[in-house]
């Protein structure tokens, strides 16, 4: 999975996830979009995506692009998401 950081932090946490799924669905199967909405996380999000490939190719792809008047920083996830832990066991 991807962790996104410097994302609108104006954004309603549904229209942001939204965006993410919709911009991150062009390259490849999204499992799963995690916004962080709390104050200290507000502009973060996690994508998990099928395979290593496909966030590859999402994060070369988008790193350091405009969302909402904001560049994008696109690293791995170093954390499996919860969604990640139901699927594998």
């Amino acid at each position: 999975s991807l962790y996104i950081k410097n994302l609108p932090e104006k954004w309603q946490k549904e229209d942001l996830r939204r965006q993410l799924y919709m911009l991150f669905s062009t390259y490849g199967p999204v499992l799963d979009v995690t916004t962080l909405k709390t104050s200290k996380m507000r502009g973060q999000a996690h994508v998990l995506f099928r395979d290593v490939q496909t966030a590859t190719q999402a994060m070369r792809a988008c790193q350091n692009s405009d969302l909402g008047g904001r560049e994008m920083q696109i690293v791995y996830s170093k954390n499996r998401s919860g969604t990640l832990a139901k699927l594998t066991g």
